[in-house]
């Protein structure tokens, strides 16, 4: 380990900051300097702040551009000038021949904040700029006690220097003033965003700005650094949105609002929290649109993040949003997919997407910089988590109208998360619409921090309004019931096939739901077996096929069971939690595992969605899968008695919960019964408990308790020190089984740093170590899969991967029968086209029991990432 050289008896000369280097030519040698690339970003920051609204700006305080251009004022430094630049800086400071580099801090960011630091103390001002600038790479990095003038950082030649370049630009931009910054951190995304733009070589390239073609004022181009700032933000994609005032709901839905849209809309007339609670299939995402519509055209905001729990329903409510901008804003604002596999579909339609921005941004978090867009609520959730670059995500966000859908989907530890976000986004300027079908009292107060239980409506449907500290709700008139009529079937004796397979010969459209993809696929198999061959449609449909894969599987059922479905015979869908909200799929007939009780009521929401003449049934049905005389004398056997599987999806004592408020019905009425099955489920119970369950019921406050303490634990600080990788998944989701990426081919030549491969959806790519190509990045994305990692235990990424995943992913490669094998060894593991990832024939989940794992290798919740959502709170045993 080099040791660095003790204190020189004379100072240490400085390199001239005009000689100080900030980027590299092409050839290697300098090129352009520290000043100048100060003032670029400078130049990028007042092009941003210009295009954002009033309500946004106002968090930023009176100086943002300075800011912004003072973050690289430690590249001015013998640290980092030695680290790329050593041999100038040597032909330059003779002095410094013979040292070595690591007797110099070079984190630059860090050497910015304590210059700074020390210029703006000495001049008694806020230090929030010099926290700013020192996280400009997304976090800041906890700096030994170095003092302005220390020998580790040059010396007090270079600190004058440093000085110097801070008065410079504070003449250029104004002086820095950071004492009327709102929120510090939103500055900080500010600035990110301007560096990451000011550091795009196709904008400002580091030899120089040859003749340009671009604006032009009164016939002569104009050249100025500010037009070519303004230029360079334009092509990024930020852009500011003109609303076309006066639309009516009509005229943007092309239908006039239900009743319950129209009290919405009305009681929508200001920034602050709105959570909607009213039945499935009622048009909550329609009236909530409108409502951010409305909020924009008064001037209140500047864009709309919709947010949800699962990929699958993104991807199905972006095409609704994406039509409804185009009726409400003058010009092209496109609508952006913000979850993680949004770059996928840019490479689909020809990288356009994904080309102009790469040099500096993924597009999946780009998108929460786009006026409009929609994803996960896990890329919301990242701005309030100790993650590298949540302050970005904050700053894309500040200011605009955020819709999150389905809040009762989530668990206790995303939930926990959730209610942070929600106080967060207040905070910055933005309005929060909650929406929710199954929200029970106890999840409103969560949501309401500030006023809690004092939010007592009952009323269904129900808007609760939260602005400016004063609470306010409104009751809806409730659509008429739809009575559903229910029955309950042994898990140990029912013969799901059979009944599925008469219902679908018999016209009738059946919708199966699984809480585990072996159950689905069990499930599947009894259908397949005793159906007639071609009698009707019979489809799998689940988050272990390959996206390829399953975006044709989606698009085909979801078209099928669509508001315009071709409904002259009958069908069966075997599917698992991914059909379970937010899609719009209409059967007639349900049969499910039994789930808590919000998910069963989410589940019987796809029933009977839309009115038609020629339904095969008198009205809708639903058979619940259920162990019907559960029998018990000890706390573990109540996972024996719901199934292991189904207990390490949703915690067993809200199973038994649910069965009791269930068991003894026949009919539920939809939406009248919804409050009253929800409180009767959730409620803490009035009577004492049998011991056993008592000891479930605590096990279960004990685990919450857990997750709600990690939750905290996760909580960002302002301008904080980021823990955790930038990653959506790593994050947003409490899980207790870590998964590993698999990429699936039908045929590999492999040698260590190359493989020509077939994918599983038989295209062909060519991968190489040390050669990035997006092209081939996207297609074995969409051949890829998520396997617990036990199942590969000791597996690592192929030398060929490493230029196309960031996490570990392996490549499986099928043999003649579909059996997945890694180096050529079996894995246990399957697959095939119809029926997606699976175990291999004579492949049980024994030793995994043994193992105390006690679930099958596939016996995941189904909420596409392998989240263990609603099952975050079952045991550990």
């Amino acid at each position: 380990m080099p040791v660095r050289r003790r204190r020189t008896a004379r100072p240490l000369p400085a390199l001239p900051a005009e000689h100080c280097a900030a980027k590299s030519r092409p050839d290697g040698h300098p090129g352009t300097t520290v000043i100048e690339h100060c003032e670029e970003v400078g130049r990028v920051a007042e092009a941003l702040v210009a295009l954002l609204p009033d309500r946004v700006q106002g968090l930023l305080g009176a100086s943002p551009a300075t800011v912004a251009a003072l973050h690289d004022v430690g590249k001015v430094s013998p640290g980092y000038q030695f680290k790329y630049f050593a041999d100038e800086l040597v032909a330059r400071v003779p002095e410094l021949r013979g040292w070595n580099r690591s007797s110099f801090e070079d984190r630059h960011a860090t050497i910015s904040e304590i210059a700074l630091r020390a210029y703006l103390e000495a001049r008694g001002r806020d230090i929030t700029a010099a926290r700013v600038a020192g996280a400009h790479h997304g976090v800041r990095v906890e700096a030994p006690s170095f003092r302005e003038g220390d020998e580790v950082l040059g010396g007090q030649a270079w600190a004058r220097e440093r000085a110097r370049v801070i008065e410079r630009l504070e003449q250029v931009f104004g002086p820095v003033s950071s004492e009327d910054v709102v929120q510090p951190d939103v500055l900080a995304g500010l600035v990110c965003v301007a560096d990451w733009i000011g550091s795009d070589e196709r904008f400002f390239p580091p030899e120089g700005v040859a003749e340009e073609a671009g604006d032009r004022e009164g016939g002569r181009m104009d050249t100025s650094l500010q037009a070519r700032a303004r230029r360079a933000v334009a092509a990024c994609g930020w852009e500011s949105v003109a609303v076309r005032p006066g639309l009516s709901f009509e005229e943007v839905f092309g239908f006039p609002p239900r009743a319950m849209q129209r009290d919405f809309i009305s009681f929508v007339n200001g920034p602050g929290l709105y959570v909607l609670e009213a039945p499935m299939g009622l048009g909550k995402t329609e009236a909530a649109l409108f409502a951010a519509y409305q909020l924009m055209a008064a001037g209140h905001h500047h864009g709309i993040y919709f947010g949800l729990p699962t990929r699958l329903t993104s991807d199905r409510i972006h095409e609704r949003v994406r039509r409804f901008v185009e009726r409400i804003v003058e010009g092209d604002s496109p609508v952006r997919l913000a979850h993680g596999d949004f770059w996928l579909r840019a490479f689909e339609r020809g990288g356009e997407e994904f080309g102009a921005g790469r040099s500096w941004f993924r597009p999946s978090k780009r998108a929460l910089l786009m006026p409009f867009a929609v994803g996960t609520i896990d890329q919301a959730l990242l701005s309030v988590i100790k993650v590298k670059h949540h302050f970005v995500r904050s700053f894309g966000l500040a200011g605009k109208v955020v819709i999150l859908d389905e809040v009762h989907s989530y668990d206790v530890y995303t939930g926990t998360l959730l209610d942070l976000l929600v106080r967060r986004l207040l905070e910055i300027g933005c309005t929060v619409i909650v929406l929710s079908a199954t929200l029970t009292r106890a999840r409103r107060a969560g949501l309401l921090p500030d006023i809690g239980l004092d939010a007592p409506g009952n009323g269904y449907p129900l808007t609760t309004r939260e602005a400016g500290g004063v609470l306010s709700q409104l009751e809806s008139l409730p659509p008429p019931d739809t009575p559903v009529s229910l029955s309950f079937a042994s898990s140990s004796g029912f013969d799901l096939g059979t009944l599925a397979v008469e219902k679908a010969l018999d016209r009738h459209c059946v919708l199966c739901v699984a809480n585990t993809v072996a159950q689905a696929q069990r499930w599947y198999n009894e259908i397949k077996a005793c159906m007639p061959a071609g009698a009707f449609d019979c489809g799998l449909l689940h988050a272990k096929f390959p996206p390829w894969r399953r975006e044709a599987l989606e698009n085909l059922w979801m078209t099928r069971l669509g508001k315009h479905g071709d409904r002259r015979r009958g069908c069966v869908l075997v599917a698992t939690q991914v059909v379970e909200q937010s899609v719009d799929i209409d059967a007639d007939l349900m049969i499910t595992d039994l789930a808590p009780t919000d998910m069963l009521l989410q589940r019987l929401g796809r029933l009977w969605r839309h009115r038609r003449e020629d339904r095969p049934c008198a009205g809708p049905e639903a058979v619940v899968v259920a162990p019907l005389d559960p029998r018990f004398e000890q706390v573990e056997d109540l996972a024996e008695v719901f199934g292991k599987a189904n207990s390490r999806v949703y915690d067993p004592y809200v199973l038994w919960r649910t069965l009791q408020v269930w068991r003894d019905r026949t009919v539920v009425r939809l939406p009248g019964d919804i409050r009253g099955l929800l409180e009767a489920t959730y409620a803490t119970p009035e009577r004492p408990l049998p011991a056993c369950v008592e000891s479930a019921r605590q096990r279960l406050e004990t685990r919450r308790e857990r997750l709600r303490r990690l939750a905290a634990a996760a909580r960002s600080d302002v301008l904080g020190f980021g823990v955790q990788r930038d990653d959506e998944r790593a994050a947003t989701r409490y899980n207790d089984y870590p998964t590993i990426g698999a990429v699936l081919a039908r045929s590999a030549e492999c040698t260590r740093y190359r493989a020509v491969l077939e994918l599983s959806d038989r295209t062909q790519v060519e991968v190489e170590r040390h050669r990035p190509d997006p092209r081939a990045s996207a297609r074995l994305h969409a051949n890829l899969v998520t396997i617990p990692a036990y199942r590969l235990r000791g597996a690592r990424t192929p030398e060929f991967f490493c230029s196309h995943f960031h996490d570990d992913t392996v490549l499986l490669v099928m043999d003649e029968t579909g059996d997945l094998l890694l180096d050529g060894r079996p894995t246990g593991l399957r697959y095939d086209d119809e029926r997606g990832l699976q175990l291999a024939a004579g492949q049980t989940a024994l030793e995994d029991v043994r193992a105390g794992r006690w679930t099958e290798s596939l016996a995941y919740t189904d909420y596409d990432e392998d989240y263990d959502e609603d099952g975050l709170d079952g045991f550990e045993w």
